[in-house]
């Protein structure tokens, strides 16, 4: 029986359920996790990420050369990203791409969670970074695979699966409609314009969407064998008419954005082809006119054309963490550990869903006696 060897980089929300997947998982062994946190430094993986099986031995720590230099097959790579093109020098974001190719140099797989890394036609410098993906990967034998929820699964991998059953397709909608307001990252919350007043916004909000979910509709068009013209942001905002603080502490005043919508559009001869819808609210009762999914949020499919199909996927079921948002958290973590075995029986090179053997939950299964 393999036994796949995974270090978790990162200890958020992702990085936790993540250690509680692999560390009750007989398939895979935790070698190391990466911290960014003094207060983490040298704590037991079991205490970060909620095992109820007792200690794993295996600390975190915030040296990466120690975890580079320790054999392992995959690294799950969720560091916190501040929404900003990885690609400029000098943003935000650009600090965690060094890591990310001396992990793939190293030979190690990785399944990252970063959303704009999703694709990269529509990054400032995307031919550049995916160039300098692919030599980090044919220098390590590696693969570098990004998923989650959205990107990842809802707008790209299940809105393809569900279009084999229509049989002229005119346009996929996808859509995912959360309360983002339990989410600690509150500078990410701002950079989107939560809490700030739509007469002092930038073009900065925009650029932010573009960046984050613009490799969405790109990935699904290279699924359908075709690409995109380009990419459009649409944006629209709901204001509070009072002042409250979300779950996770972030103040939005009367008469600042409570809640979004947007809309990234691909478009093919000319055609909206691919759009990707979110509308994200900071608290249940934000924009009560806007559209919902059942009672907590959730994701949507709809694919005009003939015969069309519109499906819907509530969250926040008894049994899960509670809430939508984090239970997409949850998912994207499994959705991680689940495709372990593909990406490290892939061939080198930067790859999306397309390229990887069917994903399923073939070792989250639970039976008497263990996993089967």
């Amino acid at each position: 029986m393999t036994k796949y060897r995974v270090i978790v980089w990162g200890t958020g929300m992702i990085g936790s359920n993540a250690l509680r997947y692999i560390s009750s998982n007989s398939r895979m062994e935790l070698v190391g996790v990466k911290c960014y946190a003094d207060k983490k430094e040298g704590v037991d993986a079991a205490r970060l990420g909620s095992v109820s099986t007792g200690e794993t031995g295996v600390k975190a720590t915030r040296n990466s050369d120690t975890l580079l230099r320790l054999p392992a097959d995959c690294v799950i790579f969720a560091p916190f990203d501040p929404l900003t093109d990885p690609t400029i020098p000098g943003s935000p974001s650009s600090a965690w791409v060094p890591d990310l190719l001396a992990i793939l140099r190293s030979g190690k797989n990785v399944i990252a969670t970063i959303l704009s890394i999703s694709h990269w036609r529509h990054l400032a410098h995307g031919e550049a970074f995916r160039d300098s993906v692919n030599s980090a990967c044919r220098e390590g034998k590696s693969t570098l695979f990004v998923t989650g929820l959205d990107p990842g699964f809802a707008s790209d991998a299940i809105a393809f699966g569900l279009s084999s059953i229509v049989g002229e397709i005119t346009q996929i909608n996808t859509w995912e409609i959360l309360d983002y307001g339990s989410y600690p990252g509150i500078p990410a919350l701002k950079a989107l314009g939560f809490g700030a007043r739509p007469q002092d916004l930038s073009g900065a909000g925009l650029d932010t969407i573009r960046v984050a979910w613009g490799g969405c509709p790109h990935v699904l068009a290279d699924a359908f064998g075709v690409t995109l013209d380009g990419i459009r942001v649409e944006a629209e905002v709901s204001l509070a008419k009072e002042t409250f603080a979300a779950v996770c502490g972030l103040v939005v005043n009367e008469g600042t954005i409570e809640a979004l919508k947007f809309k990234v559009i691909g478009t093919v001869s000319g055609r909206d082809c691919f759009i990707v819808n979110h509308i994200t609210r900071v608290g249940q009762a934000a924009a009560p006119h806007w559209r919902k999914i059942g009672q907590d949020g959730g994701y949507g499919i709809e694919i005009d054309g003939f015969p069309p199909f519109k499906g819907e996927f509530p969250f926040g079921w008894p049994g899960g963490t509670g809430a939508s948002w984090s239970d997409a958290m949850a998912m994207t973590a499994a959705r991680c550990v689940n495709s372990i075995e593909p990406v490290v029986q892939a061939s080198p090179g930067y790859k999306t869903f397309m390229d990887l053997a069917p994903l399923g939950g073939r070792y989250a299964l639970r039976v008497t006696g263990g996993i089967e």
